[in-house]
């Protein structure tokens, strides 16, 4: 029995392709990115109007995760450091993929967990 996602939405995967190199300076930082592609995916924010203490003040390490099926995960080709959007909201980071809902020594579903981009100046 395959395990079902409730309350699917759409999950736009946004795959790193390369990062420009400046042939003077070296890398300059900028990245290149492949189009969108849209997935379905059940979306757990795990940190929303949380308070997460650690000793260095509130700084949890994810800020949710996207349970997808394993099938659709495996041919979109998504990796760690590649973006999602969530329903066409702010691009969030992926941090861990860690595969979920074993039977029969397989996994069916793929939890994709997530950060905000952080603002650095």
């Amino acid at each position: 029995m395959k395990p079902k996602i409730i309350h699917p939405v759409k999950v736009f995967l946004y795959k790193r392709l390369e990062t420009v190199t400046d042939p003077e300076f070296g890398v300059t930082g900028e990245i290149i990115w492949s189009e969108p592609e849209i997935l379905k995916g059940q979306v757990k924010y795990s940190n929303f109007e949380k308070l997460v203490p650690v000793s260095s003040g509130n700084d949890p390490t994810n800020d949710g995760h996207i349970v997808f099926y394993a099938t659709d995960w495996e041919k979109s080709g998504g990796k760690v450091g590649d973006e999602i959007e969530i329903e066409k909201s702010s691009r969030l980071i992926i941090t861990e993929i860690r595969p979920m809902a074993h039977y029969n020594e397989k996994h069916y579903h793929v939890h994709v967990y997530f950060q905000r981009k952080r603002v650095t100046k």
